[in-house]
């Protein structure tokens, strides 16, 4: 899908060669981004490397300091809490989109409001999306949870969910990490440190604090005013891609439930799929993946997603908005 005409903006992403930021630069080139220049950052690692886009391969430069944005009209930070803090503090010049404020409650960082389609009112996007600015995006998992608890009609005063986090969910160097584990244990050469949690094959708590901050940042895009909810995050021994499961006990018109999962953005209802569907059919989609269990006692919703590409898809959308905005008048 392309994106609606603007004014061409100056983009720049930190973090190119990270798993986000690559998806990111890649929905930039396939949404046809009105983009006047883009240029791509990354640490020493990465900053060897070249990415295709926009019809040719662009070099991934180091990142310096926080100066080096000033001249641009939005910026990407796919990078970890503490490099995105500084440069956010810096106020550098462009419209700042902060991935790192995924894995924070709101009340954290008060300072940068989280924004995400269909949650955040368009008179709202159009006062925050300027430059000089600085917004988040929700966890990928905390969107989907308020997308299926607001497109179901749950009418109860809790909604419980459990949410499984591949290793793409920590970034690129997570995934070889895991990668490189399962080859280990295979071969009988791994040996595990003192202390050390095993990754591959395994199934074990996100770090503390993680699930309350789901929490928050779904109750925050539902308006403050849904279900109180109980959020379990755990660590699964996967590559890439996430899942979740949501029990909801009460729901307004049972019956209509497929009708309004198929009829809400961004989610894909999956019916009569053989072995139901995996995190591995997600994988490159857009959409979430939702397949619904109705009970008796009420709905088990099945959801997967892929977390890199829904987290990407947040904020590249907001520059659209941001192009939107800055050409008024544009359809």
């Amino acid at each position: 899908m392309a994106a609606a005409p603007g004014r061409e903006v100056r983009i720049a992403v930190v973090g190119a060669t990270g798993a986000v930021g690559e998806q990111i630069v890649e929905l930039i080139d396939a949404r046809a981004l009105p983009c006047s220049e883009l240029v791509l950052f990354a640490s020493e690692r990465g900053a060897t490397e070249t990415v295709e886009a926009l019809g040719e391969a662009l070099s991934v430069a180091e990142f310096h300091e926080p100066a080096e944005l000033s001249r641009f009209d939005i910026a990407f930070l796919a990078v970890a809490p503490s490099r995105a803090a500084e440069i956010v503090r810096a106020h550098p010049g462009p419209l700042l989109v902060d991935l790192s404020a995924a894995r924070r409650a709101p009340d954290e960082i008060p300072s940068i409001p989280l924004i995400a389609p269909s949650f955040t009112p368009p008179e709202r996007v159009a006062a925050l999306t300027a430059r000089g600015k600085t917004v988040g995006i929700p966890h990928p998992a905390a969107h989907a949870l308020a997308m299926i608890v607001s497109a179901a009609g749950a009418q109860t005063p809790v909604v419980c969910a459990t949410v499984m986090l591949g290793a793409s969910d920590a970034g690129r160097e997570s995934v070889g990490e895991v990668a490189r584990e399962a080859r280990e244990l295979l071969s009988g050469t791994h040996n595990l440190e003192e202390g050390e949690v095993q990754r591959a094959f395994n199934a074990y708590p996100a770090e503390p604090g993680f699930a309350a901050a789901l929490c928050a940042q779904t109750a925050a895009l539902l308006g403050g005013g849904g279900p109180r909810l109980v959020v379990e995050a755990v660590h699964v021994g996967v590559l890439h891609g996430s899942a979740m499961t949501v029990l909801i006990p009460d729901l307004a018109n049972p019956e209509k439930l497929a009708e309004r999962l198929r009829a809400a953005p961004g989610l894909l209802l999956v019916e009569g799929k053989e072995g139901g569907t995996g995190i591995v059919d997600a994988i490159g989609q857009e959409a979430i993946l939702v397949t619904p269990d109705l009970e008796r006692t009420g709905v088990s919703v099945w959801s997967a997603f892929d977390s890199a590409r829904l987290a990407a898809l947040d904020a590249v959308w907001i520059s659209e908005k941001f192009s939107a905005v800055a050409a008024p008048g544009a359809a």
